[in-house]
């Protein structure tokens, strides 16, 4: 009889400490963080450097140390200020070296995930992601990545680069690099794409083309989004209600949720036996947000 197939485990946890972590006992210092969602029954932080990366020693030594004794996964979110597709010298360098301080600060916490924007363009779509290529494949050669990976972001608005095209493009060419599915800031920029199950899937039908194992290292970021003809305009809460003058559902005028919604997209997870990391930005309830999900995936799988 063939052995069945081990069933992998999904991590989900929280970008930045929500609300409820700066109310709890843990918050006289930000590196408690991972012993309060050991405490919550998480299993993730994605540590937001958007404005530099400029971490004391002392409290990275705190998150090492907690985040292997509560076994918590840490990730970081390297500076908005990164721009790939750009021709400008400087802003390419400065971009340089804000991801090298972001991977020597992962590897002094034993982090194994950048998170960045792709940034500003120059020149046409094609052009800029010829450059972004460039920009980390340079930055590879100045920098002894180990084994720490880059993830460039999906972008939430139509027109910035960093559209999913942009994102799986760069990933084939660039040895470390590997999507970060916002797949809100997906669901944005077109339009209400993601719905059902199988909408999702050709997401991740898309993502394994680029090789490399590339189911492996699934980097997720969830929660429902408002959006525009713009695309991304503000994140909610799973709770939030769209009012009844207002419903830009797909489904039906009575549909008054924001999507997309976790429940097809864990249903994949679970039919495909995938083990993303999947980090809750759903506003003000990061946390509540990835413990709902994690309780459907575990009442599911």
């Amino acid at each position: 009889m063939k052995k069945p197939k081990e069933r992998k485990t999904p991590l989900f946890g929280v970008a930045g400490n929500p609300p409820n972590f700066w109310e709890s006992k843990y918050s006289k210092e930000r590196a408690n963080s991972p012993e309060w969602l050991d405490s919550i029954g998480l299993d993730a932080l994605e540590i937001q450097c958007t404005f530099g990366v400029r971490m004391p020693k002392e409290r990275a030594e705190l998150f090492k140390k907690n985040s292997k004794r509560f076994g918590i996964t840490l990730s970081i979110h390297a500076p908005y200020y990164i721009t790939l597709g750009t021709n400008d010298k400087k802003k390419t360098d400065n971009s340089i070296n804000e991801i090298i301080k972001a991977v020597k600060l992962a590897q002094a916490i034993n982090s194994k995930r950048i998170i960045f924007h792709p940034g500003g363009m120059s020149g046409t779509r094609e052009e800029a992601r010829a450059l972004a290529i460039k920009t980390l494949q340079r930055t590879e050669k100045e920098c002894d990545m180990k084994d720490v990976k880059l993830f460039p972001e999906i972008a939430g608005k139509v027109g910035q680069f960093g559209s999913f095209e942009d994102v799986l493009e760069i990933c084939k060419n660039v040895k470390s690099a590997y999507p970060c599915l916002d797949l809100a800031h997906l669901h944005a920029r077109q339009h209400g794409s993601l719905i059902k199950k199988e909408d999702f899937e050709k997401v991740i039908d898309e993502v394994e083309k680029v090789g490399k194992n590339s189911l492996d290292f699934l980097h997720i970021h969830f929660y429902p989004v408002e959006w525009t003809e713009g695309g991304e305009k503000k994140h909610k809460k799973f709770s939030d209600r769209k009012p009844k003058s207002n419903q830009l559902s797909l489904i039906s005028n009575e549909d008054d949720r924001f999507y997309p919604r976790y429940e097809p997209f864990l249903d994949l997870v679970i039919e495909r036996n995938l083990a993303p990391l999947i980090v809750c930005e759903a506003r003000d309830s990061q946390d509540e947000g990835a413990l709902e999900m994690k309780k459907y995936y575990l009442e599911n799988k």
